[in-house]
């Protein structure tokens, strides 16, 4: 899933890691209220019981393995925020991410000193470097030291280290300043590394039939006095960059070989960069064509990233894979496997355009302009009123963007308040289709997270390949349930909890519904607890995945 943490920013993490050390975070949600995506505090982590794990696929490439009663987000005929099942999501029009929010701690440079050992590094200041332990320096070393305004990067504390000072290798005279700005070049130039280069402990090395891809990447060292050398054959060119620290930071923030993947840490820099990062990437290994770009890799993980890397940036993104053969120029070897694309578009492309239909919305704000149905489709520029007729009535399942766009400016121009359209239509979400919910093999404990700062129903978070919005799932009692509620305490800590008579232990919410329940609980779906009188004891084996027939 994605997360910010106070630690390590935004990045990937397990939630099974982040729910059992209950390690504090951020996620990243959607608020009911306006559609805005932003991160929002996580305030509980929750174990659940062991469950099998189902994937639902959208349309996109996007996948999440869930519990087959998760919920997944979708809109109700009002505009409303309306949660499905995903066992029952299958065809249904579903929220995802249009955007990603900038960090909560966004950063402007790369600190070299994050991407070194100690051990091998030497700092270089000619003001002085401050406190310095030199009890483990042999003296002559220490003399060499003092007299070059230097010392052992181990001999002095990592928070009395000045800024600005200069990082270089022990036995080496390269030296680069401890913060390298961030910068889109400097995006442009590890994303072209992660298509096209490789990297040794003491090179980098990228090729490719463009040259002036190249000429651009060398100059990007040549600003550093870095040293480097050309490899020019008749099909490709290849550029060496000779240096062990540059190496060093590259290979650290992006991996080397085959499995190299875009930092963590990207998703904390400034949006310039990014965009300098994805055009390298495509630069690097992609296609461009008039509506939409493709970037290509092997690597599942990378592919998964790009899609984040889209979002963030306010792309529409889609992920495929297939079997393919591929020479590979730069070690002139031949490659057979599974092959992953990645389609980068914006708002020209199809996917993403359809949105679910609000008709009952739409009609109110119709009447609300004091319109008949054949006002609205000749403003719209319809030939009959059909045209509305069908959207009111729920014809169709999703409306195009554009569509729904035609009825807000008509209605707003009205004097209607189309302010709920324009979140829908505006906000920070959109809607992909649910084309398969597949059984897995996997059982396993399952963890959820609460999201609800300060009480706020935001009661969602981001995860899975490609990003869809999860459902909290809090204890819910179902529409339709009657019986008595049970409240199960559990104290986790090593010290007692005494629980006195008026103390305040637990809430309960009410929500209205718009519309009677399409499937309330009971009889009609076999519902276990219908009825129950008394604290009862947990039915889940009588779930189908537990030998059970329900």
């Amino acid at each position: 899933m994605f997360l910010w943490t106070p630690e390590d920013g935004f990045g990937f993490y397990e939630i099974g890691e982040i729910v059992e050390n209950e390690r504090p975070a951020r996620a990243v949600a959607f608020d009911p209220t306006s559609l805005g995506v932003s991160t929002h505090r996580v305030t509980d982590y929750i174990t659940n019981p062991t469950k099998r794990i189902y994937r639902v696929t959208l349309d996109s490439g996007r996948q999440v393995l869930v519990t087959k009663d998760h919920n997944l987000f979708t809109l109700d005929e009002h505009g409303g925020v309306a949660r499905i099942p995903s066992d029952e999501a299958e065809g249904a029009a579903v929220m995802v991410p249009s955007y990603l929010p900038s960090s909560p701690s966004e950063r402007r440079s790369v600190d070299v000193l994050d991407h070194v050992e100690p051990t091998e590094t030497t700092i270089y200041a000619s003001d002085g470097v401050g406190h310095v332990d030199t009890s483990a320096v042999p003296g002559g070393s220490r003399r060499h030291y003092e007299a070059n305004d230097s010392a052992p990067m181990d001999a002095i504390p990592r928070l009395a280290m000045p800024e600005e000072v200069e990082v270089a290798f022990r036995q080496s005279t390269t030296r680069l300043p401890r913060s390298i700005p961030l910068t889109r070049e400097f995006g442009w130039v590890l994303g072209f590394y992660i298509a096209e280069g490789s990297g040794r402990r003491k090179q980098i090395q990228v090729a490719n039939t463009q040259r002036e891809y190249l000429d651009r990447f060398a100059s990007y060292f040549e600003a550093y006095d870095t040293s480097m050398s050309w490899d020019e054959r008749e099909r490709i060119t290849k550029l060496t960059i000779c240096s062990a620290l540059w190496s060093k930071i590259v290979r650290s923030l992006a991996g080397s070989g085959s499995e190299k993947e875009i930092p963590s840490e990207a998703f904390d820099w400034p949006r310039p960069v990014l965009e300098g990062l994805l055009e390298g990437l495509l630069d690097g290994d992609g296609c461009r064509r008039d509506e939409r770009d493709t970037f290509y890799t092997a690597n599942q993980s990378l592919a998964n990233q790009v899609m984040y890397l889209a979002t963030r940036l306010g792309n529409l993104g889609s992920m495929y894979s297939r079997e393919r053969e591929q020479h590979i120029p730069m070690s002139d070897v031949d490659w057979e496997g599974e092959m992953w694309a990645v389609d980068v578009s914006g708002e020209r492309h199809k996917r993403g355009q359809y949105i679910p239909v609000p008709n009952e919305l739409l009609r109110e704000l119709r009447e609300e302009a004091d319109m008949r149905m054949i006002d609205a489709a000749e403003a719209m520029g319809y030939a009959s009123k059909s045209s509305v007729s069908n959207v009111e009535n729920r014809e169709y399942d999703t409306v195009k963007r554009d569509t729904l766009r035609r009825f807000r400016d008509t209605y707003a121009d009205a004097g209607a308040d189309t302010g709920r359209l324009d979140q829908i239509l505006d906000g920070g979400v959109r809607f992909e289709k649910v084309v398969s919910i597949e059984e897995t093999d996997r059982v396993e404990p399952t963890y959820d997270l609460e999201v609800q700062p300060n009480g706020r129903t935001i009661e969602n978070f981001l995860g899975g390949r490609g990003g869809v919005f999860l459902s909290n799932t809090a204890g819910l009692c179902d529409p339709g349930y009657e019986g008595q509620i049970t409240l199960e305490l559990s104290n986790l800590g090593t010290a007692p909890v005494a629980l006195n008579p008026g103390m305040r232990i637990s809430q309960l919410t009410f929500t209205e519904l718009s519309s009677p329940a399409d499937r309330p609980y009971g009889e009609e779906r076999g519902s276990k607890y219908q009825g129950q009188e008394g604290p009862q004891a947990s039915r889940i084996q009588g779930d189908r995945e537990f030998g059970g027939d329900q």
